[in-house]
């Protein structure tokens, strides 16, 4: 029988060259793996980018009509006037309707706001007052008579 190969080599020199390769196999994964993440890290980021750039405007580059848009009001309760109807209270928001509606008598009054704020019907509002829904057809369009032509006075 021939002696082989290994035979000549020491066990411990053989033992040291295993662990070195074994040591450098586990490095090339490694740095493979961190070059695979490092890549894919940057496309997720500028895919992120221009994803995020097709949504994304410039103060400077946005219309003033657009801007206009971006803009909000505060409403306080002082501003406006609250009329009691069915036991709700029927905010107006606007200061001249207010004054034309306290103009018109109570009756016409509750009227306006019933239809046009709690948006009751014509024959909601008849039971409701113990009328005709034809009295209540003419009270509405009279008062939006009075309402129309004082307005205009004030324009």
């Amino acid at each position: 029988m021939k002696p082989s190969s290994f035979s000549k080599v020491p066990f411990e020199k053989l033992n040291h060259q295993i662990q070195q390769d074994f040591q450098t196999t586990i490095q090339f994964q490694f740095d493979y793996m961190a070059r695979k993440v490092m890549i894919r890290t940057k496309s997720n980021c500028c895919r992120s980018i221009g994803r995020r750039s097709k949504h994304e405007y410039l103060f400077s580059e946005i219309s003033e009509l657009e801007l206009n848009k971006l803009q909000t009001y505060d409403s306080y309760h002082l501003d406006s006037q609250i009329y009691e109807i069915l036991s709700l209270n029927v905010e107006v928001a606007d200061c001249q309707i207010a004054e034309a509606l306290d103009t018109l008598p109570k009756r016409k009054r509750d009227i306006i706001l019933m239809s046009y704020y709690l948006e009751m019907t014509d024959a909601e509002i008849a039971d409701e007052l113990g009328v005709n829904r034809s009295t209540v057809y003419r009270n509405r369009t009279s008062a939006l008579k009075i309402i129309k032509t004082l307005l205009e006075e004030e324009l």
